[in-house]
């Protein structure tokens, strides 16, 4: 029983201490965001404890947490109320009592035995218990933010007495430091007060008058706790058990002397042959044990050990590293990878994938922009914003829908949607909705900035590497119409074939660039897009043609003109790589623009204090712009015109800081300056000086300050 006690107390150290726990009392809120690092939490640090359930006599535990009224317990998270009316709740308690007995300070406490309901149904049996509380956070009496609740059922406490000679003839008792009795058999009596004086040890038994009855009273002390274990006997029928043992245990005695020696040899004689050719065949093979045995048993059972850890480990690896496997073997799939029916079979149930229906198809998910999302983008947000969307996926699905996500790149990932088979028409409605709800809560939940493309439907799996070219062609289409975020591949078009590019314009491009007249160069420019890509009609592979040869003219220039081509060289800009890396027609529009006008100004005389005056310009919109919370590098460019790339490329050349540093050093000076007003908070300062929260200002702070 002490061992049972002693997992109580390790599950509550393993929960208290954790330090995720201790993030979520002191941040805790019913803000959606919030929700959902509850639900995440539950899933990571609850989920792990079936078996403890399973092995020991708790019946369940929760985790309460006072700044958002939630109730977390493994598979759950709710608010109290919710978890009181459906799930649990105790006879004697209210539901204003219960949650003020959660709120307020508990050490490790134990209550007596009571009836717990499991549902809100007064006709269900309920479920005797014992409850452990503690509050939280561990040592704080005053500021409690949440406790936790562990349920031991009782009915197991009884079992474990039944394996207790004479248990079920006798009364068995738990009595707490505090002589108040926590569990007890059915139908035991009270406990009278005198018999507490009796017990001035740690452990023994006594004779006592209980009711006009002599019973033999039998305790011990739990290490654990310190409670009392407690069992009365009725005298008679102690002695009388005793008498009969000793009689039993001497003709057992004798009997076992006389049999037990003959049929010791005998069994020693016929066993040890199969044994010794055991060890003759372990000690043959390669494998040794960890240690050297003192006997062949004990070899065998080192042995047996070793074989079963090697298999563990090797299970434990493989799970581990399912999750990739099956994402490369996606990958494969969509890439066109076949393999026979019967090893495809076998793959599936190895990788634990499931795709029950007849019919294919594969969505593209381009994340075009982490900016509403975070202020802060990198490696570790956009792999949260793929795990987000990758869940949220598979998790949106309907039931006519089987859903896989594949990542291919840091901002695109591929849904491999299994359909179930349907008439085309309700299949193409069943993906658009599926695909429009998606979306919906990817931007307006998440704040995510995406893109879709969805192939057409196809009849069997050999067909996905098809599925997902047509996929990847719709999404080009993002190139030529940036306004739209869905793109079906059966809805593309492309009835323009040509475009105009002639000899003469490319000429009079040239010569406008030579004699540094930037007016001329941008009208040009904007005639010819205006006249080739200012249409949804326009293919995409059109549109690359035409950037090719725009970058051909561009280059013919650099590699006449040393003076453009140092100047490219020095901001470190490959202009067909920009070139290539637009993803819209006003993308590639602006830096078209941006490239040529670089040339243009390398022909004038006056170029030398350009970057300069650049450099003023943005630390200029910078002081001015400071408490913006959408303050970005992409916020300045579309002020200047210029592309992000070459902003940041000219002002960390210029000033040394790149803008992301230079920003926050800006914002930290002034809020230096707002701390000397004492009436002023954090939160107030982050708002004043561009911070979304107080946490992100203060994490930013003393990273800077120290």
């Amino acid at each position: 029983m002490d061992n049972n006690f002693e997992e109580v107390a390790k599950l509550s150290q393993q929960i208290v201490l954790n330090p995720k726990l201790h993030y979520l009392l002191e941040n805790a809120s019913k803000e959606l965001s919030q929700h959902y690092n509850l639900v995440e939490f539950a899933r990571n640090y609850l989920n792990p404890y079936p078996n403890v359930l399973h092995n020991s006599f708790i019946y369940d535990f929760y985790l309460y947490l006072d700044n958002s009224d939630s109730i977390m317990k493994p598979g759950l998270v709710t608010d109290s109320r919710s978890f009181y009316e459906y799930y649990y709740h105790f006879d004697y308690l209210t539901y204003e009592q219960w949650r003020e007995q959660l709120r307020t300070y508990h050490g490790q406490h134990y209550y007596p035995t009571s009836n717990l309901r499991i549902s809100d149904n007064p006709k269900d049996k309920p479920v005797k218990v014992i409850t452990f509380l503690q509050s939280l956070p561990i040592g704080n009496i005053t500021n409690i933010k949440g406790s936790l609740t562990i349920l031991i059922d009782e009915q197991k406490i009884h079992e474990m007495t039944k394996h207790i000679e004479l248990a079920n003839q006798s009364s068995i008792y738990l009595i707490s430091q505090s002589q108040d009795v926590i569990s007890s058999t059915a139908a035991a009596p009270p406990i009278p007060a005198a018999l507490f004086d009796e017990m001035n040890a740690d452990s023994g038994f006594f004779r006592y008058n209980w009711n006009d009855q002599n019973v033999i009273v039998s305790y011990t002390t739990s290490k654990q706790l310190g409670w009392y274990y407690l069992a009365v006997i009725p005298e008679e029928l102690y002695l009388k058990e005793m008498k009969e043992v000793k009689r039993f245990s001497f003709v057992i005695l004798v009997l076992f002397l006389m049999t037990g020696s003959f049929a010791a040899y005998k069994i020693a004689y016929y066993n040890y042959s199969p044994i010794k050719r055991v060890i003759e065949t372990i000690t043959a093979s390669k494998a040794k044990p960890h240690r050297v045995e003192t006997n062949e048993l004990d070899f065998i059972m080192e042995m047996v050990k070793v074989s079963w850890n090697e298999e563990k480990d090797i299970k434990n690896k493989l799970k581990q590293q399912l999750p990739l496997l099956r994402s490369n073997y996606l990958h494969r799939l969509i890439y066109g990878y076949i393999e026979p029916i019967h090893q495809k079979k076998q793959s599936f149930e190895f990788l634990e994938i499931d795709l029950p229906y007849a019919n294919f198809a594969v969505v593209l998910i381009q994340i075009e922009s982490l900016n509403r999302f975070t202020a802060n983008p990198s490696e570790k947000q956009w792999a949260l914003a793929r795990f987000i969307i990758s869940n949220l996926a598979v998790d949106a699905a309907y039931e006519q829908l089987s859903i896989y996500a594949v990542e291919l790149e840091r901002e695109r990932l591929a849904l491999i949607v299994n359909l179930v088979e349907e008439p085309i028409d309700a299949q193409t409605s069943l993906i658009q909705k599926f695909v429009s709800q998606l979306q919906h809560l990817l931007e307006n939940r998440f704040k995510l900035d995406t893109s879709f493309a969805v192939s057409q439907i196809h009849s069997s799996i050999e067909q996905l590497s098809e599925a997902y070219v047509e996929a990847t062609a719709a999404m080009e289409y993002k190139l030529v119409n940036a306004s739209l975020s869905i793109f079906y591949f059966h809805s593309i078009r492309h009835e323009q074939l040509l475009y105009q590019y002639p000899v003469e314009t490319e000429f009079q491009l040239i010569n406008f660039i030579r004699s540094g007249d930037r007016d001329k160069v941008v009208q040009l420019l904007t005639e010819l897009f205006d006249k080739n890509l200012r249409n949804e009609t326009a293919a995409p592979e059109l549109v690359r043609c035409l950037l090719f040869s725009l970058a051909g003219t561009l280059l013919r220039i650099l590699n006449a003109d040393s003076a453009s081509f140092k100047k490219f060289t020095e901001i470190d800009a490959n202009p067909v790589q920009q070139l290539l890396s637009c993803r819209t027609t006003d993308d590639m529009y602006y830096k078209t623009k941006e490239l040529y006008l670089i040339v243009t100004d390398s022909f004038k005389s006056e170029r030398s204090g350009h970057n300069e005056q650049l450099l003023k310009q943005i630390q200029s919109y910078i002081d001015d712009h400071y408490a913006n919370p959408n303050m970005s590098l992409n916020l300045l460019a579309e002020h200047l015109q210029i592309t992000p790339q070459y902003i940041s490329q000219i002002f960390k050349k210029m000033s040394g800081f790149n803008f992301s540093s230079y920003l926050t050093t800006v914002r930290l000076n002034h809020a230096k300056k707002l701390m000397e007003d004492p009436q002023l908070t954090n939160s107030q300062i982050a708002t004043m000086v561009g911070y979304t929260s107080d946490v992100v200002f203060i994490r930013v702070f003393k990273k800077a300050q120290g």
